[in-house]
């Protein structure tokens, strides 16, 4: 009983191989959201489609920074840079670019759940008995 209630005072730690899988969970699911999103911009001209493609990109690479880097709060910065530069392109009275509408609230969401993971206490795993005998 002891070691299933020392369990729920871990609910909001991660062993490694958790806190990999929250990772790879959040870009495939983000990946794919952000897919949909720029399915739906229609036919634009060539010149916005590949400023929006490199915008995208590099707001995806800055958020994959959070997670990959060893520099969190840099990496933290410049995703929150990048997003907001972004939206001020977006709103900018000569109208730099149109951002599909739901393109920054999934950045933006995915930038937070990121940095949240990344926050997230990682617990040292005991080995299994299996393992144990493997490392011998």
């Amino acid at each position: 009983m002891k070691k299933l209630l020392g369990s729920f005072n871990n609910l909001f730690k991660f062993t490694r191989k958790e806190y990999e899988a929250s990772i790879n969970a959040l870009n495939i699911f983000f990946g794919a959201v952000i897919g949909i999103s720029l399915g739906s911009i229609g036919d634009i001209p060539t010149k916005d489609y590949v400023l929006l493609l490199v915008l995208t990109v590099t707001a995806v690479t800055a958020i994959l920074f959070v997670t990959y880097s060893e520099r969190r709060y840099w990496s933290i910065f410049l995703a929150g840079l990048t997003l907001y530069a972004m939206w001020s392109m977006d709103q900018s009275s000569d109208g730099i670019i149109d951002l599909p509408p739901k393109l920054l609230p999934t950045l933006g969401v995915w930038g937070a759940l990121a940095i949240i993971t990344e926050f997230s206490d990682i617990i040292k795993e005991t080995p299994t008995e299996d393992e144990a005998e493997d490392d011998k």
